[in-house]
């Protein structure tokens, strides 16, 4: 699987799979809706690569900023923090290839 180094290369304590267990927290619900929406509003608007890029920017920005103010991270280093928002970048960037396949 081609994608998987993208997840598995990272030195970060937070794994690919750690942050996948988070995010089937119970407490974690508004992540995974916040996220799926984005996916559905983004794949929803025609390809515009500068709206695209600040979209994403700022989709990433605030899931760092609410993965810091979330009881799942609470009581992680700043590396673990970080290593969520890297994941939160990996996952985006794997799915640009599947988005570019499917906007042509």
């Amino acid at each position: 699987m081609e994608n998987a180094d993208v997840f598995g290369s990272s030195t970060a304590p937070l794994t690919w799979h750690d942050f996948l267990e988070r995010m089937r927290q119970p407490s974690a619900a508004d992540f995974v809706k916040g996220i799926k929406g984005f996916i559905v509003s983004f794949l929803n608007n025609a390809p515009d690569p500068e709206r695209d890029s600040a979209a994403v920017q700022e989709f990433l920005s605030n899931m760092e900023a609410a993965f810091r103010a979330h009881s799942l991270w609470a009581g992680c280093s700043e590396e673990e923090l970080d290593s969520a928002g890297e994941v939160s970048f990996n996952l985006f960037y794997s799915m640009g290839s599947l988005l570019h396949d499917i906007r042509g």
